[in-house]
């Protein structure tokens, strides 16, 4: 246990070095927040943001690094602020947090180049207070992800009116701090959340269900998806279920006070994938649909790219890197294949456009 804490103790030192601290005034006092701005950051784009929301007794700093997302900010282009609680916590009854992170919203935008693609994530009671913001914030939130939290029954029967929202959660059925069978007469079980989300959205009742892959066969884990679609104003609900999982966050450094870690699978990454597709605007250059149809593939992409054209005209790709710096520019009349050999792994932006008018516009990625 001393090794594990010491470990965390110069993982949390070695990324204070890294870490911004910022605050503002709310409500009469000093509210402290870390902000990352993604590789490349530029005022003449605009990024998606994520707020990341810590746990019960836990800080900003320390869920910047049991989450590792700023890896995952840089390679999708999000701008990711880690609010601070007030004494290490989250107040989700009354509107004390709920106005505090609707102030911030508003500053951080006002403050950095955003775009309208605001997302929240949150682990244990910031799982609790992400679901309280998404139900009853005015910001209209694209998405929310969730790992060890919950909602309790006063607040799902108080948010019949809510907005329907995609939701992705992650639960540990061995969770020993927010149990998976609940905390009666308040908390539902997980399960019973997971039907009111799916009823709630609109979403078809009967799940897709996939078994992952048990790469890691140390973690004594594994991994269950349960995936329900066709909700209501383009929502739906994505449920992770870690069989044997403690309250942890997957894919991270393992604490066994805790439980068990899984390891088959990086919550992180799948947040920030499921995060990317609710966001259809770029970074700078606007994504409109197409007056013409074409492929674009693979993406992410390796070696090369290739374009094909169902259109009978010649057409122009336009490649930019994450600073709008023109890149490539070549003709395609059918297909066209790119070398792309030369081009560091990152994000970059596309252009198809025929003549001057542009035709569309988006974001590939190489690995």
């Amino acid at each position: 246990m001393k090794k594990i804490t010491l470990i965390l103790f110069l993982v949390f030192n070695v990324y204070s070095l890294r870490a911004q601290l910022d605050s503002i005034i709310d409500q009469g006092v000093f509210r402290t927040y870390i902000v990352h701005l993604p590789s490349g950051y530029n005022t003449n784009n605009k990024y998606p943001l994520v707020f990341n929301l810590h746990g019960l007794r836990a800080n900003a700093l320390q869920q910047k690094t049991i989450t590792q997302f700023d890896k995952i900010a840089d390679q999708k282009g999000f701008i990711v602020v880690y609010p601070n609680g007030t004494d290490k916590s989250w107040t989700t009854v009354g509107n004390k947090d709920l106005d505090f992170l609707s102030n911030l919203v508003d500053s951080i935008r006002y403050n950095y180049s955003t775009n309208d693609c605001l997302f929240m994530m949150g682990f244990s009671q910031g799982g609790f207070m992400t679901y309280k913001f998404a139900l009853n914030s005015s910001h209209s939130l694209k998405a929310i992800a969730v790992g060890s939290g919950n909602i309790s029954k006063t607040a799902q029967t108080a948010s019949e009116n809510a907005t329907q929202i995609p939701v992705l959660h992650f639960h540990g059925n061995a969770d020993n701090i927010v149990p998976f069978n609940g905390t009666p007469p308040f908390i539902p079980p997980v399960e019973n959340t997971i039907e009111w989300l799916v009823s709630h959205n609109g979403c078809d009742r009967i799940p897709v269900v996939s078994t992952l892959p048990d790469i890691d066969l140390t973690d004594n884990t594994t991994v269950e998806k349960y995936y329900y679609g066709n909700g209501d104003n383009d929502s739906e609900v994505t449920y992770y279920k870690i069989t044997g999982g403690g309250h942890t966050w997957c894919g991270s450094i393992p604490v066994p006070i805790f439980g068990e870690t899984n390891q088959d699978i990086n919550q992180s990454a799948i947040i920030g994938d499921y995060f990317e597709k609710f966001c259809s605007e770029t970074n700078g250059i606007p994504n409109e649909k197409g007056k013409v149809f074409f492929s674009l593939y693979p993406n992410p992409f390796n070696n090369q790219l290739t374009i094909q054209s169902f259109a009978n005209e010649e057409l122009t790709f336009i490649l930019y890197d994450n600073l709008s710096r023109k890149i490539l520019n070549e003709k395609c009349y059918n297909n066209l294949t790119i070398n792309t050999d030369f081009l560091s792994n990152g994000i970059y932006f596309y252009r198809i456009q025929n003549s001057n008018e542009k035709l569309k516009s988006g974001k590939v990625i190489k690995n």
